[in-house]
């Protein structure tokens, strides 16, 4: 399942993945207003910033620029995702050209070679679904259910998805020094929860069987058999999705602690082989597991005592085709074109050349980032970015000092908590080594190393002692990948060399831009440990409650005020945000721009001739503006939608909600009592 699910990023959402002109080593050419640069040109100074400070701030960019039709999401991620994509163009043509002649496992020599096996589409096209003969022809050799508990282990190790039931390897909750099984609900084969909220003849449900069956057609199923297997696949995906806890109760990790003894866990999962599919993963028989999901060994039985063996096959056929399907038949990208326009409103058709970094991501993230940070992230940038770092650390702790309502025992346990945060920016102090990896000229057969590979150091960790390895994530903490992330058993961030540039970060800018940009994200990040679900974590990252039932209190009712007005947000007519679900990522938000500005005002103290008004504006007025820029975006609807349902809100909203938190922003821009952008003091959250 990927720990991933456990930590909390900045970003959120769908972490966009630079998809693919070399630029030189820490190029800092300014990205332009249309890429969301802060810019007075992106204003609207028309505007009373007291009356639309969205409009005040974004306006001009609003106005000028507009979503590109084929884009559902426009905004400073895909900014720097495509400009990553180009810095890497030349790097990873330059790995294939000369892949062959560089040393054997080596990070060149691998990403050369997956890239040139996922670019030669003649190839691809012409080999249809001939390289995963062997894979169909593990999956119709089943016969039983024991037999697929078996081949569902086997199916997760090689192809890096988990159907039906997921697993992962890492710190036990309550005491972070020694690893423990998780498992949840598998993943869907669509990640739309409306679709399996739905009523049975919505167009939401349509859109499902559509898609399935068209994936199925592709593999030339018959029409009619595709049909009825889409219908099977929903009523599968659906009873998955039941099983699965309510996103809101996850917010507090207390609730996704749920261990089982073995013999606990075969009885609720019965009908299932647990030990056959443990033991095809290549894990030992665990004294106990977590279940992330309270239901999720009952709601497996159930799947398998509710459909049959060809059932059950004829699923996993299909996830057996998404799995691969980025290195089949280009055929397989109409099924996917036409689901994204259906659920998001729009599909960008890219060349596999611009696509093959977000491709890579997922199986060569390291090799991959190795070779990003080598030729684009230089030390005074990681420097900078550190020492930003310390001066955020340092804001932070004199706000929990100066705190006038918790208890001294409970203060002395949150300066122990900001004290003791683990961070690093850019990359890793050490790479994962794919060395003996084969990765040659067939995708297929590549990702299938890959894989294994994976889950053979996943499996390795099960009697082993714990051990950190940073940025090595996939799609979530890897370098390339647009984002920050918090993660509690280590009680520390990892900023990427991904988010670590323009429009987010440069080197010897105005001290207002990048404070209040990447410095608001990394104040995000430690805001992170003391949210909702963090304050549960403990110093040393082990889940304890440390705080005075007084002043557990206090918080749960400063938190609820930003559920509250998070609930009342319109997104879209008649749709609101779910302030529940949002209010980890909310207060971090609000603790994220406050440590920021308090930040940038001890640097300017300390550096008074950068304490001036450019372009009639004060530095205060600089941070606020430049932090509302970069969350302005460009949704579709079905975009939006789609947001609604992760626990990050749209960025319309992170644009202005965090600040209005914030006396120092009312004071800026002389807002007052009466005025529309006024949030009354006492719906106002004062905890950090």
């Amino acid at each position: 399942m990927g720990k991933g699910k456990l930590l909390a990023g900045a970003t959120g959402g769908l972490l966009l993945l630079a998809s693919g002109s070399a630029l030189a080593d820490d190029d800092e050419t300014d990205p332009t207003p249309d890429t969301l640069a802060f810019s007075i040109e992106n204003m609207d100074r028309s505007v009373n910033p007291a009356d639309d400070f969205l409009r005040y701030a974004s306006g001009g960019w609003f106005d000028r620029v507009k979503r590109p039709a084929d884009q559902p999401t426009f905004g400073f991620m895909q900014f720097i995702a495509n400009r990553i994509s180009r810095q890497m163009a030349s790097v990873l043509t330059d790995a294939a050209a000369t892949s062959s002649s560089a040393v054997k496992g080596s990070p060149a020599q691998q990403v050369g070679a997956l890239y040139s096996s996922y670019v030669d589409v003649d190839r691809i096209d012409a080999t249809g679904l001939a390289p995963i003969a062997g894979e169909l022809a593990r999956l119709d050799a089943v016969e039983s259910k024991k037999e697929l508990a078996a081949y569902l282990g086997t199916f997760s190790a090689r192809t890096g998805h988990w159907p039906l039931v997921s697993l992962d390897i890492f710190p036990e909750l309550t005491d972070v020094s020694r690893n423990a099984v998780y498992m949840e609900m598998g993943e869907r084969a669509l990640s739309v929860d409306a679709i399996y909220e739905s009523p049975e003849d919505s167009p939401l449900r349509t859109i499902y069987r559509e898609y399935v069956s068209a994936m199925l057609e592709v593999a030339d199923v018959p029409a009619e058999r595709a049909k009825a297997i889409a219908a099977t696949s929903l009523a599968i995906d659906t009873m998955l999705h039941a099983g699965e806890l309510d996103p809101v109760k996850k917010v507090d990790k207390r609730n996704v602690n749920n261990p089982r003894t073995m013999t606990q866990l075969r009885a609720e999962s019965a009908g299932f082989a647990i030990d056959a599919y443990l033991q095809a993963l290549g894990l030992q028989e665990p004294d106990r597991v977590i279940l992330v999901d309270p239901d999720a060994a009952r709601t497996l039985g159930k799947v398998m005592a509710a459909f049959t063996v060809d059932e059950l096959k004829d699923y996993l056929k299909l996830r057996l085709l998404q799995a691969f399907g980025s290195v089949l038949s280009t055929k397989f990208e109409e099924p996917k074109k036409q689901v994204n326009i259906a659920l998001l409103g729009a599909y960008s058709e890219k060349p596999r050349e611009e696509t093959v970094v977000e491709f890579m991501e997922k199986s060569l993230g390291q090799p991959l980032g190795h070779l990003y940070v080598d030729n684009f992230f230089s030390k005074p940038k990681e420097n900078a970015g550190l020492d930003m770092i310390r001066r955020i650390q340092a804001a932070f702790r004199k706000r929990i000092e100066a705190n006038d309502w918790m208890a001294e025992a409970t203060r002395s346990a949150a300066l122990e908590k900001v004290d003791a945060l683990y961070y690093r920016v850019g990359y890793p102090d050490r790479w994962i080594d794919y060395g003996k990896v084969e990765v040659g000229d067939d995708p297929v057969q590549n990702l299938i190393n890959l894989h294994e590979f994976e889950m053979a150091r996943m499996a390795a960790k099960q009697n082993a002692p714990v051990e950190f390895w940073a940025f090595s994530e996939p799609l979530h903490t890897t370098p390339t990948v647009v984002n920050a992330a918090y993660d509690p058993s280590i009680n520390g961030f990892q900023v990427t060399a991904a988010i670590a540039q323009p429009p987010t970060f440069s080197v010897n800018r105005d001290a207002p831009l990048y404070f209040c940009r990447l410095g608001a994200i990394i104040g995000h990040e430690m805001t992170h440990g003391f949210d909702t679900g963090g304050r549960n974590f403990d110093a040393k990252g082990n889940l304890r409650n440390w705080w005075t039932a007084k002043d557990g209190a206090r918080f749960e009712a400063e938190a609820q005020k930003l559920i509250d007005q998070a609930s009342a947000f319109e997104a879209l007519p008649g749709t609101f945000m779910n302030g529940g679900l949002t209010v980890t990522e909310n207060l971090a938000d609000i603790g994220g721009i406050a440590l920021a500005h308090d930040a940038l005002m001890n640097y300017l103290a300390e550096h008074p001739d950068e304490n001036v008004e450019i372009d009639g504006l004060s530095p205060s007025q600089r941070c606020f503006i430049a932090y509302s820029q970069l969350w302005a975006e460009q949704r579709s609807d079905g975009s939006m939608r789609v947001q609604l349902e992760d626990n990050h809100a749209p960025g319309i909203y992170r644009a202005v909600a965090p600040l209005q938190h914030l006396d120092a922003f009312y004071e800026a821009f002389d807002i007052h009592e009466g005025d529309p952008m006024w949030l009354a003091p006492q719906k106002r959250v004062d905890i950090w």
